[in-house]
């Protein structure tokens, strides 16, 4: 490695200049828009949305001013805040989906301020998994401009068909413009973007790898899960760290009027969630556990299977709230969760695979004042994976771990009618591993640490009743790579009128880890992170994005979005031909760039007798390594050009609920060798000379599934057993091709995803 790739590199001064100028517009507009309006008297009414039957906080309830366009929507804690309204009689109307609507007068005189705690009584949903869309038109009643912003609860999520239980991940797969790379894989590869691009957030921490077996589940019990936030792209200067998308997971505080439970069996695994009462606040504690080893090993002892596979995965969740006379509260909250994998043979050689998550957290809301409302967070989050590989006389080994120690302070400013202000502060403190050896050698052996802090500001300004703008500046210093990063954001929102709007936003983004893959598998279990030192540039990402919302297209809602997203900097592992024993982290990385760009529609409603969800979306997600194919642009592994879902959910009788999801995508790309040649005449071939990189596509991909749900009541209790039928076709599709160098000349066969899946379980609720 040079001398000069240790120093670290700059900015270019045009692009300097460009982001100057860029803060410069953006502060204009911050301070400027601060303004008071003397027309307005000085009444400021707050609050905070309870759920009547289990006294938990209600997210995104909109709350608007009878007779006029003033509002606000309620925050993850339910707090809502209206400044600067006319003294006198205010009607404000409550409303959320799966929630009566609720008129509340409150007389107020000049000057006066009022905070009131207020609850919100729970009907019946009308939808079915389509409900997972409609969350829309209340979570935010033309106050903000949103991009892409979905806000779903458990509850809808749940309702999707899915493989063996129902899973966070896999239930956001179903929206448009998120992709998953196969039917092993619940990552979320959102606009282009891969996985490790998505700052996935629980209870206010980060969570860096999380899926179990290899990517096939992720690691959040649905049933432990209150609130799900998902921005595709565009999102604030709230956000920072990643380059593509926002998944913003909240845990359930616990029911505060009774205790309740819930237990349930699938076809994997089963889990448990309880919730009840303390004096001032609640509690919830989640848990499951999933049972291949168990079964295999009966069904290896009753001679079905002459093998078993010791494999189990468990999550445990957690959570207390603390509510205090004053209206604070304090939200502890910790999840655990382990994959593991031991195997010995009869030679006695061994196999153990070990990975998993630790996370805390411990929120604390204070509310200052009726205009001030702010949350201050300490929490952890521990990522570990250990594969150890022994036989009689070898053993190698490849560790990796993630530590990350985060203190934040976020603030929400209500000055005035016109102005709502985001602003706070982070430190974060990384400790990284990546440790590779065998019993002869340390391959790698890398342990950067290095501190991120982080300041951010946004104003959400309303120009006009139909126009809103929302400029925001967030600043970033990564003291691992000495590199500071200002990077502006700008959005805004434009009413066409009563019932469609127009959104749009741009921003620069900046990530400092990165997960690498070192296979070249669908799945590979040494996928790493790697922190970006100082020999590195941080990955940049800058975002276009533009959203069309139509609430009354006859019963339906059409939802339109188009994007642009570009990446810098991004890195691949390099395989090495020599290696003397002495490499620099960066030794074993290229760097390349990438960009992607496309449109999804989705139009969902209620047509006759059945709940309607049609999803589509048409994109492209491309990257170039100098050392690749000599710099040619490929397509990422998990691009896909087509991808659509549709989702029929019908009530049957009282009781009977039939859900049918069909899916359809083109095929994904992989590479496939051009030719083969052998060290003689008339062997196998052993050597293969690779074609263009991702340059071949399996035949298109098509998926019918199909659930069947009942529901029966006795007294206190619930039951609910389902029938669902995966692959219900059994259509082979397509995963990889597999290359044999058993004949020659060499010959090919495929490795297919799911088969026709017939699965069972219940729930029981009390």
């Amino acid at each position: 490695m040079n001398a000069n790739s240790k120093q670290r590199r700059s900015i270019p001064d045009s692009a300097r200049a460009n982001i100057l100028s860029s803060i410069c517009v953006l502060l204009a507009l911050l301070l400027g828009g601060v303004c008071p309006n003397s027309a307005m008297a000085h009444v400021t009414i707050s609050g905070k949305i309870h759920d009547l039957e289990t006294g938990e906080s209600i997210p995104g309830v909109a709350v608007m001013v009878k007779g006029t366009t003033r509002g606000d929507a309620a925050n993850v804690e339910g707090f809502f805040s209206i400044p600067n309204l006319e003294a006198g009689a205010n009607t404000l109307i409550f409303s959320a989906l799966g929630y009566e609507r609720k008129e509340m007068m409150i007389e107020l005189a000049d000057g006066e301020s009022i905070n009131i705690l207020t609850d919100m009584k729970p009907m019946a949903l009308k939808m079915g998994e389509v409900e997972i869309v409609t969350e829309y038109e209340n979570e935010d009643p033309k106050f903000a401009p949103e991009v892409a912003r979905i806000r779903v609860s458990a509850k809808q999520l749940s309702k999707v068909p899915q493989v063996a239980e129902a899973d966070l991940f896999r239930a956001l797969q179903i929206m448009p413009g998120v992709l998953p790379s196969s039917d092993f894989s619940a990552d979320l590869n959102i606009w282009g973007g891969s996985a490790d691009q998505n700052l996935i957030l629980l209870n206010g921490i980060n969570v860096y790898k999380p899926s179990h077996l290899g990517g096939f589940f992720s690691i959040f019990n649905m049933d432990a899960i209150k609130d799900v936030k998902l921005i595709k792209g565009g999102f604030g200067a709230k956000y920072g760290g990643r380059l593509s998308a926002v998944v913003d997971i909240s845990d359930r505080e616990g029911n505060r009027n009774e205790t309740h439970g819930k237990v349930g069996v699938s076809f994997l695994s089963s889990q448990a969630m309880f919730e009840g009462p303390l004096p001032k606040g609640s509690w919830m504690v989640a848990g499951r556990r999933t049972y291949v080893d168990g079964a295999t090993k009966l069904l290896k002892d009753w001679k079905v299977v002459s093998d078993d596979f010791p494999y189990y995965f468990y999550d445990f969740n957690a959570k207390v709230t603390r509510d205090f006379e004053n209206g604070d509260r304090l939200t502890p909250s910790v999840y655990y969760g382990d994959d593991i994998f031991k195997i010995t043979s009869s030679s006695n050689d061994r196999i153990r695979l070990n990975w998993g998550n630790r996370t805390y957290s411990l929120p604390y809301v204070h509310i200052f004042s009726p205009k001030l409302y702010s949350r201050h967070t300490l929490a952890g989050s521990h990522f570990n994976a250990r594969q150890r590989f022994e036989t009689t006389d070898a053993w190698f080994e490849w560790e990796n771990e993630m530590r990350d120690f985060t203190a934040k302070s976020e603030f929400t400013w209500y000055p005035n009618a016109r102005n709502t202000i985001e602003f706070g502060a982070q430190s974060k403190y990384i400790d990284a591993s990546l440790l590779v050896q065998d019993q002869n050698r340390v391959y790698l052996d890398a342990n950067p640490d290095g501190n991120l802090a982080s300041v951010y500001v946004s104003d959400n300004y309303r120009v006009t009743e139909k126009f809103t703008v929302t400029p925001g500046l967030r600043y970033e210093y990564f003291s691992l790579s000495d590199q500071h990063e200002p990077q502006p954001r700008l959005g805004w929102r434009y009413d066409l009128n009563d019932h469609s709007t127009l959104s749009a936003a741009w921003g620069m983004y900046t990530q400092y880890q990165q997960l690498v893959s070192f296979g070249s598998g669908f799945v590979s279990i040494f996928d790493s992170y790697v922190p970006l030192d100082e020999s590195f540039e941080p990955n940049r990402g800058y975002q276009y994005a533009l959203s069309y919302v139509n609430e009354r297209i006859g019963p339906f809602r059409f939802t339109w979005d188009i994007y642009y997203k570009k990446f810098r900097n991004v890195i691949e592992f390099e395989i090495r031909q020599e290696d003397d024993g002495d490499s620099e982290l960066n030794d074993m990385f290229m760097t390349g760039d990438g960009y992607a760009y496309g449109i999804d529609a989705l139009l969902e409603g209620t047509w006759g007798s059945y709940d309607v969800f049609i999803g589509y979306a048409l994109g492209q997600s491309r990257r170039s390594f100098s050392k690749i194919d000599s710099g040619l642009v490929y397509p990422t592994h998990f691009d896909k050009l087509h991808n659509s879902n549709v989702t029929l959910s019908r009530k049957i009788r009282k009781r009977a609920k039939l859900e049918v999801r069909c899916s359809y995508s083109s095929g994904k790309p992989q590479d496939r060798p051009v030719a083969a040649y052998s060290p003689g005449l008339d062997l196998p071939g052993h050597f293969f000379e690779r074609g263009r990189k991702n340059a071949y596509r399996v035949p298109d991909y098509f998926r019918l599934d199909v659930a069947y749900r009942l529901r029966y009541d006795f007294k206190r209790w619930s039951f609910s057993p389902y029938i669902e039928f995966i692959n219900l076709t059994g259509r082979k599709n397509r995963l990889a091709e597999q290359i044999s160098v058993e004949t020659n000349p060499p010959t090919t066969d495929w490795i297919n995803q799911l088969p026709f899946i017939p699965s069972i379980g219940f729930t029981a609720e009390f």
